[in-house]
């Protein structure tokens, strides 16, 4: 029997290299029954990830899909059926590969947070054929359901959700094959690295912002200016260095650009950028894990935070940071909405993290040995997936 990853896409996500090692030291099993779909096999070498799973290219779209594809388009106008049309090219040599005893491990993460994707086309090919197949890891939001992510959540065999407000969400929905463990990357350990010079030069405050939290690739939306508010007082008020952690160099969400934007905007040697062109997850947790604090928007970069007990801001803009916080049983000050935001909100919660580092860690410290325990005890899914 073989594990197959068909959604594991790349580590140029490092949530989704995370989600990759952690799932193969949480099975135990040797790598060459784990086998992951990649979209960047000399990234994913770079990043080890091939030291956990066995890796194969993804099929590239060449010179006569792109012709049939563009044919495709000028006839066929449901957006699915186009995409389904992508998804048959790229994902079912992947798939054929697989038999009866094999079991698809669906790694979506969020996945079904956002549009109709490649997770509903693969669940939907494997039930068809009578393969087993399990939605690993995931969170999905009320306001994220749709009728065919419905349909296709009743065919996995097993669906792990990594919080409990999930799970909440599907009981609604009357689906009831779900475990609740925590999300796989919680039982990685941070790997020692070299630290940006920044951390000789004083206490860090680690910040993550990506284009889904700041509502674009610019500085106007109304939680940009909330980050303006913190940021100013950080550097007017403290002697604290801020370094920008990227987390997703994906082309359309490249934490970088953010990063590199409040950088030039402020225009201060304490405002640093740490480059994680060559850093797997585990370094950057090491770094984030050396932080006086943390405030992420990123969830498996939030995950690292907790993990190595380093006081945290989860920025939520959907269920899955929520979720996460609540389990850990986090205050409700820690956690700010960045869609719906109130004025000074970001910089109150900057303020009660500072004032109660000490209890959060200890807070952090108490939970997280029994929390990243669970985690591990995801394996026993399998033999639930095995009795579908």
């Amino acid at each position: 029997m073989k594990y197959y990853f068909p959604i594991h896409l790349d580590g140029g996500n490092r949530g989704c290299e995370a989600i990759a090692k952690g799932t193969a030291l949480i099975l135990k099993e040797n790598k060459d029954n784990l086998i992951g779909l990649s979209t960047d096999m000399e990234l994913d070498h770079r990043l080890k990830v091939d030291d956990y799973i066995t890796l194969q290219p993804m099929r590239q779209r060449g010179i006569p899909f792109r012709i049939k594809n563009k044919m495709y388009k000028s006839v066929i106008h449901e957006e699915w059926k186009r995409k389904s049309f992508i998804y048959q090219y790229e994902y079912t040599p992947f798939l054929d590969q697989m038999n009866k005893d094999d079991i698809m491990i669906s790694t979506g993460g969020d996945m079904m947070c956002y549009n109709e994707n490649q997770v509903i086309y693969t669940v939907d090919y494997l039930h068809k054929r009578g393969i087993r197949s399990t939605l690993w890891g995931c969170s999905i939001g009320e306001k994220n359901i749709t009728q065919r992510k419905l349909h296709a959540l009743k065919q996995f065999s097993h669906i792990y959700v990594r919080e409990t407000l999930t799970q909440e969400v599907l009981a609604g929905h009357n689906i009831h094959n779900v475990s609740v463990f925590p999300d796989p990357a919680f039982v990685l350990e941070p790997i020692p690295c070299q630290l940006p010079a920044c951390f000789l030069q004083g206490e860090v405050i680690g910040v993550n912002l990506s284009n889904y939290v700041m509502g674009g690739f610019d500085l106007n939306s109304a939680f940009a200016k909330e980050v303006d508010i913190l940021i100013k007082y950080i550097l007017q008020s403290t002697d604290y260095q801020i370094l920008l952690i990227p987390h997703v160099l994906w082309k359309g969400q490249d934490d970088r650009i953010v990063s590199n934007l409040i950088k030039e905007k402020y225009a201060s040697n304490r405002i640093h950028v740490l480059d994680i062109d060559d850093l797997n997850y585990c370094q950057i947790r090491y770094v984030i894990s050396k932080c006086h604090c943390f405030i992420g928007g990123r969830t498996h970069a939030v995950i690292s935070a907790y993990s190595t007990k380093t006081p945290a801001i989860a920025i939520g803009y959907s269920i899955k940071s929520r979720g996460i916080a609540k389990d850990i049983e986090m205050p409700q000050e820690t956690i700010v909405d960045s869609v719906n935001i109130n004025n000074g909100q970001l910089l109150n919660a900057f303020l009660y993290t500072l004032g109660n580092a000490l209890n959060l860690r200890e807070l952090l410290s108490t939970k997280m040995k029994e929390y990243r325990m669970k985690a591990w005890d995801a394996s026993k899914i399998i033999d639930l997936v095995k009795m579908n």
